[in-house]
């Protein structure tokens, strides 16, 4: 079972931002993109989580999967699987876990110890849930992802004072221009990364901040919170004329501000420079920008200069966070294990109850009137009996060795345990209603 767990991925470590903005998942589109991996041939369960830095994909099923994953990933973003195949990474069984676990815990991020990305996995496994393509073992992965995410900020400080790609823009601005108190700053988009921009923005003392989506009312929502000026998002290229600094973080599928626009805007600005930050994936402004006199454009991989000192200064919480999670991935996989324990152990006790009967019929008349006595005499020694071999079972676990264990049992005594295992299906208990997540019944685990 362990085996079955994969992930096929790109992100920022792989490949860059043009690459990436290719494959992202929208929100829109995470459903329909779900229900097409969930029917692909050997597929049992899967989830799909897509940020600016990351697009991952996470399952349970066959050897050979990842093809299929492969061929599904290039194929729904209209691309030829060679386009991708060179920064895509795939991780087997016991890599998974640490990965998600990681990922969770936001060592994996270009910002180490954000937290963002703890609520985008959180979102990415809710639609998955109410999709229907988690069942539930890998419900069981995310749910330990998420919590190892929580331990790993409460237990360490790898997410204290830590900075986000919002942040980092604002630092990426302020040591451009030595400060922001007399510049202006138009920020285009109103969700959360645009929220934690404006947040930085108003903390490093910008100047006039204006603030623009194509959501009027979450836009006036947050110049209400924030102080800044809105506008309507028509009017956006009107505020570019006497902005200082833009930056820019929409989920627009398409670049919005384009090379002639922006040409248009540096006739009236007199050689006055124009300093634009993209943080979007898929971009929100052209590349050809940055070919114009005096425009500047930083891209969202053009921060990781700005990033690597919070890397050094969280080195010995990284170091920790890394022993919770070798931890809990040992928790995890021996659970697993059980699992795969469980169905045998039924099948050896079934097994030595029918022979154990079969002899009792056979000396029915021995033991007339002493048939309690029998019954108890029978426990006693179903007990001792795997006692010791139980015992061996757990340690084998432990040490990982177990496998082979059950492999050995099977060819003992000739069973089939997959088939048992169809004919008496193991049964867990579906997750409990929380955070707005659906109730289900009993999952038959496959």
């Amino acid at each position: 079972m362990i085996k079955e767990f994969i992930c096929v991925g790109l992100s920022y470590k792989t490949c860059p931002v043009e690459i990436r903005e290719q494959v992202a998942f929208s929100q829109s589109k995470l459903p329909q993109a779900l229900e097409e991996m969930r029917q692909l041939e050997g597929i049992r369960e899967c989830f799909i989580l897509s940020t600016c830095n990351r697009v991952e994909l996470y399952g349970r099923g066959e050897d050979g999967i990842e093809n299929s994953i492969g061929k599904f990933l290039a194929g729904f973003h209209g691309l030829e699987e060679k386009e991708i195949g060179c920064h895509r990474y795939v991780l087997r069984g016991p890599e998974v876990f640490r990965h998600l676990f990681r990922v969770a815990s936001g060592l994996e991020s270009m910002v180490v110890g954000e937290n963002e990305i703890y609520g985008q996995l959180k979102q990415a496994f809710r639609i998955a849930w109410e999709k229907g393509t988690v069942d539930s073992i890998l419900y069981q992965l995310v749910e330990r992802a998420l919590r190892v995410g929580k331990h790993t900020r409460t237990e360490t400080k790898i997410g204290q004072g830590a900075v986000s790609v919002s942040s980092v823009a604002v630092e990426l601005a302020e040591k451009i221009f030595g400060k922001l108190s007399g510049e202006q700053v138009l920020v285009l988009g109103t969700g959360g990364m645009s929220e934690k921009t404006l947040e930085h923005l108003v903390k490093e003392g910008a100047g006039k901040i204006v603030v623009t989506s194509r959501n009027y009312e979450r836009t006036l929502e947050l110049s209400q919170k924030f102080g800044a000026e809105p506008i309507h998002f028509d009017n956006w290229l009107r505020a570019l004329k006497t902005s200082d600094i833009v930056i820019s973080s929409t989920s627009a599928p398409h670049p919005i501000i384009r090379s002639e626009d922006v040409k248009m805007v540096m006739q009236e600005r007199k050689h006055q420079p124009l300093f634009l930050i993209d943080i979007a994936v898929p971009r929100d402004i052209e590349t050809s920008v940055q070919s114009i006199d005096d425009v500047y454009l930083y891209d969202i991989d053009d921060l990781q200069s700005v990033i690597q000192s919070n890397v050094r200064e969280r080195k010995k919480e990284i170091e920790k966070c890394n022993r919770l999670i070798e931890h809990e991935i040992a928790q995890f996989t021996a659970w697993l294990e059980q699992l795969e324990l469980k169905p045998v152990l039924q099948w050896l006790v079934r097994h030595f109850d029918e022979a154990i009967e079969d002899e009792i019929k056979k000396s029915h008349s021995h033991f007339q009137g002493r048939e309690n006595q029998l019954r108890d005499l029978i426990v006693r020694v179903r007990k001792k009996f795997f006692h010791k071999p139980l015992q061996n079972l757990k340690h084998a676990s432990l040490e990982g060795s177990l496998p082979r264990y059950l492999q050995l049992i099977r060819e003992l005594f000739s069973e089939d345990v997959s088939k048992k295992r169809a004919e008496h299906p193991l049964t867990l208990p579906s997750p409990q209603q929380g955070e707005g997540w659906g109730e289900g019944e009993e999952k038959q685990v496959s």
